[in-house]
């Protein structure tokens, strides 16, 4: 990825969101200003306006939180929580309207995103040696024609070298961490409440990775996009050196 891109998937989605809260701020005091060009609010203003303005400092305060989650570990743990679920479930809804009113591209929403939800993880994580990591892989990382057809446990892979899963088998049985590989959101959702992980690894693409990041985002979900060489759900690759870096800094 060119420098620029990589810039722009880093710093676009924190913008998003911070242009968001502006422009509602400035909707919000543009109606408060013009009630007021009469003397005193009547009391169905009050009983709109006192609301209205408690919500938008709770999203402003809470974004600022949020945004200082990237590089400060959050104390205590359930400030650390509405954090994470007003990220999943407030700013990134909020950045994705703004991205479709600018006909953004949703990819780098998307990427940006995700970097952003890393680098809460990677925070949220530091001085911390978990002992339950789990890498959750998708099944397109497999080759089409081969005769062993991996569902769950990567343990079954012959290692014949065609596809990634050889080499990331031999990775986690070195790190000694468990992985396993879903075919679907609901057999994702499954895997994660059987083995209930400290950490989670997760590599998809765009909208699986999002999708999981939001369904699973009581748990730390470090996220990595696959490759795509041959198209969408087709023998797709993943960088290796991402996996080992998330499970070495996890560890």
């Amino acid at each position: 990825m060119k420098d620029q891109d990589q810039y722009i998937s880093v710093i676009k989605f924190p913008t998003f969101v911070s242009i968001s809260l502006i422009i509602l701020s400035a909707i919000y005091f543009g109606f408060l200003s013009h009630a007021l060009q009469k003397p005193g609010l009547t009391r169905t203003q009050t009983f709109i306006y006192s609301p209205l303005l408690v919500i938008l400092l709770f999203l402003v305060a809470t974004w600022v939180v949020t945004l200082m989650s990237t590089h400060l570990k959050i104390r205590p743990r359930w400030l650390q929580q509405l954090s994470k679920w007003m990220l999943v479930h407030v700013f990134y809804p909020l950045s994705k309207a703004l991205a479709f009113i600018t006909l953004s591209h949703k990819g780098v929403l998307i990427e940006s995103f995700l970097n952003f939800n890393n680098e809460t993880v990677l925070t949220d994580q530091q001085d911390i040696h978990n002992s339950n990591i789990l890498v959750l892989l998708p099944h397109c990382l497999q080759k089409d024609d081969c005769t062993v057809r991996i569902t769950t446990d990567i343990i079954n892979c012959e290692e014949c070298g065609g596809c990634d899963i050889a080499t990331i088998k031999k990775l986690v049985e070195t790190q000694k961490v468990d992985a396993a590989v879903a075919t679907g959101g609901s057999l994702a959702r499954k895997l994660i409440a059987d083995k209930d992980p400290d950490v989670i690894v997760a590599v998809a693409c765009h909208r699986d990775l999002v999708d999981g990041v939001r369904d699973a985002w009581s748990f730390p979900v470090y996220a990595i996009l696959n490759e795509r060489p041959k198209g969408p759900c087709h023998e797709t690759r993943v960088s290796l050196a991402s996996i080992e870096f998330a499970i070495k800094r996890f560890k």
